[in-house]
């Protein structure tokens, strides 16, 4: 992360500017204000949250699409399944792909396994993060099943405080890959509600050998819970260049590191891939 440093351009700009935010800065234009910051942020890819024709974002949709001849006939992991809308996808746009959803919740899953029979999609119970053994999903009380269940209570608490628990066996990519012998993975869609860098530190190894060619993740509000940064995705990614999802399925590339621009605990779509 480079730096602030001043500079004769940095003071020209600044005194050429500050009329015109001496004008806007004040309680009296705070709508002004507001309003542009949400323009802004949709600008940069973030809350952009538009629903597309099937399902998923319009973003979303239009990123799958784009990039479906990249999967191919490869692997394809659905981290964080829900009840299927992605792996719908995944196979209407890459009809030869191998298709993995995880998906820990008992009702949800038996959701997936419905909308999914016969879409030769391989469905696995397990909770996927950075360690092996028992795990406790949590969700809210009065909606269990819902889209926002997390391995992390403080994110759903962040919401509800009355949430409810479930027991989940809980493994790690890198154990599940070599347990299933898969080298290489054409993609990986990360959406576990505030707990998607745990299942890429469970990753570590094959982050380190590139066996992810394009991964998608979630930077998003319950991230406050659970005290999670962008730089800590930053971090967990060496050798891999981060971008954030525009909505015609384009990558906006967020290096060089930087806090103003990075940190923006407002949900986004982020997309990885190996330098």
């Amino acid at each position: 992360m480079a730096r602030w440093q001043p500079s004769r351009g940095r003071d020209l700009l600044a005194r050429v500017a500050y009329p015109v935010f001496w004008l806007l800065n004040r309680p009296s234009m705070a709508w002004f204000g507001r309003a542009a910051y949400d323009f802004a942020l949709r600008c940069n890819g973030i809350a952009i949250n538009f629903r597309g024709r099937h399902g998923l974002s319009a973003a979303e949709e239009a990123f799958l699409a784009r990039i479906a001849p990249e999967i191919g006939e490869g692997t394809a992991l659905d981290v964080g399944a829900n009840t299927g809308a992605y792996a719908i996808a995944l196979r209407r746009l890459a009809p030869q792909a191998r298709i993995l959803a995880f998906e820990p919740h008992p009702a949800t899953r038996a959701t997936l396994e419905d909308r999914l029979a016969g879409a030769g999609v391989e469905i696995h119970a397990a909770a996927l993060g950075d360690t092996v053994g028992e795990a406790s999903l949590f969700d809210f009380a009065s909606a269990d099943g819902s889209t926002q269940a997390s391995l992390s209570r403080d994110s759903v608490a962040l919401y509800e405080s009355e949430v409810v628990e479930h027991p989940v066996v809980a493994t790690t990519l890198d154990h599940f890959l070599d347990a299933q012998g898969i080298g290489d993975v054409a993609f990986l869609k990360v959406d576990t509600e505030g707990h998607d860098l745990h299942v890429l530190r469970g990753a570590r190894e094959s982050i380190a050998r590139r066996r992810f060619r394009v991964i998608q993740f979630e930077f998003i509000g319950a991230n406050i819970a659970t005290g999670v940064t962008m730089r800590d995705f930053f971090d967990a990614l060496p050798g891999y260049r981060i971008s954030r999802l525009c909505l015609n399925g384009g990558e906006m590339p967020l290096d060089p590191y930087s806090v103003k621009r990075c940190e923006i605990f407002v949900n986004h779509n982020l997309i990885a891939r190996p330098i």
